[in-house]
């Protein structure tokens, strides 16, 4: 996951997430419940950490990049990370929610599972989450050409199948469309976080200011400072039984 984004895009990344981390949890967790210790794996530059944030009285984010950590949002109760290998630097039993937003694809392993299930509590929750906003649309109208379909297995619906889930027990599975607003502005930084993107649009575009360009050609074609996307939202959910 580390090659996935180099210091412009993980820039880009931090200033602008969309809201639907928060948003995903607030729909599954319950809104008067407080855990005490929460690990997010994969927390990028930490806008999951801070939505896990909500339901925790300390939380640790975790992530193998160090250009997203070095962008990372601080917060009072969170502490990050860095981390190299399938192996948690936590003592066994400390964890009460560990949560997963985006970044189970890359790090699903048996390695993986067996130390999420050491550090983690009896009974403690596992989340997997991930969303998917359609760009294409408004790739198209910028005039760039369509994507050429290179094989990509990505899986927005990541989870444990597969592997040995003996001490782990399914709880459920949500899958929603929702739409979401967003200024033109914050649509050229979710653009630009894309390392796919930011390349299609740097050779379309070739501008030195490649944030001003993309934001001033959005406003021509779109032809308002707001405009709406479509996105889809995943989750599945896990308790821990050892």
């Amino acid at each position: 996951m580390a090659k996935e984004y180099d210091i412009i895009t993980a820039l880009h990344y931090a200033t602008y997430r969309p809201s639907l981390h928060s948003e995903i949890l607030s729909a599954f967790l319950e809104s008067n419940k407080k855990y005490e210790f929460g690990l997010d794996v994969g927390c990028g530059t930490g806008q999951s950490s801070i939505a896990l944030a909500n339901y925790c009285s300390n939380v640790v984010g975790v992530d193998p990049s160090n250009e997203m950590l070095e962008k990372s949002l601080q917060h009072p109760i969170i502490t990050y990370q860095l981390i190299d290998s399938n192996t948690f630097n936590f003592d066994n039993d400390v964890f009460d929610i560990i949560t997963f937003a985006g970044s189970l694809y890359y790090a699903k392993s048996q390695s993986t599972l067996d130390e999420i299930i050491r550090v983690a509590k009896k009974n403690c929750r596992i989340i997997i989450y991930d969303f998917e906003i359609f760009l294409e649309p408004i790739c198209i109208q910028l005039g760039l050409s369509s994507k050429i379909k290179q094989p990509n297995d990505y899986n927005h619906q990541a989870n444990f199948s597969e592997l040995d889930e003996q001490f782990i027990t399914f709880d459920n599975e949500l899958n929603n469309e929702v739409s979401l607003d967003i200024k033109i502005t914050d649509l050229t930084h979710l653009l630009l976080s894309s390392k796919e993107n930011y390349d299609r649009l740097s050779e379309a575009f070739g501008a030195i200011d490649l944030y001003d360009e993309t934001t001033m050609r959005l406003q021509t074609v779109l032809k308002n400072n707001i405009t709406t996307l479509k996105a889809m939202t995943y989750l599945t959910s896990y308790s821990v039984i050892k």
